[in-house]
């Protein structure tokens, strides 16, 4: 890992990336725009990441774990949390507020461009930590069980909350609050046993759901920031 002054140098950098990928699309930015915009020098950059294709990868990881990283802060401030209908609500919000985590989940190749291919990996590295999740809300008794195939349909469920208001104009204005709590109320209705979960369950189902996210954390931090750069200028 990167010493502090080298991570936030990376961080302003990687700020610096996911404004002027917004703004313009990959295929117009430049690493000497993502210099520019950060107030260095160009080699500065690629004493960070040696090519524009490992710098867009590190970029769309750190978006997918400053997600984790809010959920485990959500976490730790109220375990319910970690019950699947206020989990998907807070997921959802968290995703389509970020225009990054929006694009990877949308797919969006006029955003993304070519890096598109990098955000589905970095969704398929997620694989592990959404599954331990599922796995969780199985064994914690805070889905039913009686599902059939409950992971692909909760997940197409939640899915069609994401892409609905994209493909349906008349729905194209409705509030992320709006959206979020009617995904909230059908994940509760279809997907959760009746009654209020046990507290204690709650609790510990909220602990080890932050110790699943803070692993993933972790790792995909060593990628996002790899090895101690050479002290440069910037």
């Amino acid at each position: 890992m990167p010493d502090e002054p080298n991570r936030d140098r990376a961080d302003r950098i990687l700020d610096a990336a996911a404004e002027l990928l917004v703004r313009w699309g990959s295929r117009k930015v430049t690493i000497e725009d993502i210099a520019r915009r950060a107030g260095i020098g160009k080699g500065t950059v690629y004493l960070h990441w040696r090519t524009k294709d490992s710098l867009f990868g590190a970029l769309l990881m750190r978006a997918s774990v400053r997600l984790l990283e809010a959920s485990v802060a959500e976490l730790r401030a109220d375990p319910h949390t970690v019950v699947p209908h206020r989990y998907f609500r807070s997921t959802f919000l968290l995703t389509t507020r970020d225009p990054l985590l929006s694009a990877m989940l949308a797919n969006d190749t006029e955003l993304l461009g070519d890096y598109a291919i990098s955000a589905a990996e970095t969704q398929r590295e997620a694989a592990e930590a959404v599954e331990r999740t599922f796995e969780l809300f199985l064994g914690s008794g805070l889905l039913r069980s009686d599902i059939p195939d409950v992971r692909f349909a909760l997940g197409a469920a939640s899915s069609g909350f994401y892409l609905y208001g994209n493909i349906n104009p008349e729905f194209a204005d409705t509030p992320l609050e709006a959206r979020a709590d009617a995904l909230a109320r059908v994940i509760r209705a279809a997907f959760e046993p009746p009654g209020e979960p046990d507290p204690g369950m709650v609790e510990k189902a909220a602990d080890e759901l932050r110790t699943v996210f803070e692993a993933y954390a972790s790792a995909a931090r060593a990628v996002i920031y790899p090895g101690k750069p050479t002290t440069g200028a910037g």
